[in-house]
């Protein structure tokens, strides 16, 4: 998430309440350089709202300027959206404010005089991050954590493969900030899940950003469906992950 985003979001003009709530959605899920690839299911869902209402905010707001759609296709044939938020000085409601009087008809007259301040946005903000998150930064590299003690060692080796120096240091910092210690079984228990996203096609390193951005301490693979990092055409039939299983300490 992006903090600068998010308050560009809650500033902008969009004439609708639900399309600002979407283009903060939007903006919760970008990262610092505008970026974010949620699916629109995932946002209707956070946002709740239909589908196809979703859809029609994000046309809207591509034409007022505030974003740019980017069509990228999967190596098995299917496509994702992959947003880019823009809020150039320029963007603003352009040809839609015409549309304003008749969205504020049914307004009492002292509302109808003009558009919801920036203080009437923040019940959204709000919403999407309830309580605000301070990362404190965390020293240990990679190699410290795999060898922390000589008595009782991480092991790694149920994981694909690891994750890259600086995600690593920024996912541990979500857990130290929720006092989350990194653990055998924590590790062993994301293991799975890890082997089962890299074979759909993320890598280790595109699973741990996704968790850092989202404040996430730990993951399922059906997370990282619902979040758009893996399409859905692109899962094979299994039904394995959804079996009832007695020994799961979670169920």
């Amino acid at each position: 998430m992006s903090m600068e985003l998010m308050v560009k979001a809650m500033k902008a003009k969009v004439g609708n309440p639900l399309r600002k709530l979407v283009l903060l959605k939007l903006a919760d899920n970008a990262n610092d350089q505008g970026e974010c690839w949620p699916s629109y299911n995932y946002i209707a869902e956070q946002c709740e709202m239909s589908r196809r209402s979703v859809m029609d905010h994000v046309k809207k707001l591509e034409k007022s300027g505030f974003l740019r759609r980017e069509y990228r296709k999967g190596v098995k044939g299917n496509s994702s959206n992959v947003f880019h938020l823009d809020f150039d000085e320029n963007t603003g409601l352009g040809g839609e404010s015409a549309a304003l009087p008749s969205e504020s008809v049914a307004l009492p007259p002292s509302e109808s005089a003009a558009l919801p301040s920036e203080s009437a946005a923040l019940p959204l903000v709000n919403l999407l991050h309830p309580e605000p998150v301070t990362l404190e930064p965390v020293n240990e590299s990679l190699k410290d954590v795999v060898t922390t003690s000589k008595k009782s060692p991480l092991d790694f080796s149920k994981w694909p493969a690891l994750p890259s120096d600086q995600v690593f240091k920024d996912w541990l910092a979500i857990r130290k900030q929720k006092k989350a210690k990194l653990t055998q079984t924590a590790i062993n228990r994301l293991a799975p899940h890890l082997v089962k996203a890299v074979a759909a096609g993320c890598s280790v390193d595109d699973v741990f950003e996704l968790c850092a951005s989202r404040c996430w301490i730990g993951f399922e693979f059906d997370w990282l469906v619902n979040a758009g990092l893996i399409a859905k055409q692109a899962i094979k039939a299994d039904w394995s992950h959804s079996v009832f299983d007695p020994e799961d300490p979670l169920i």
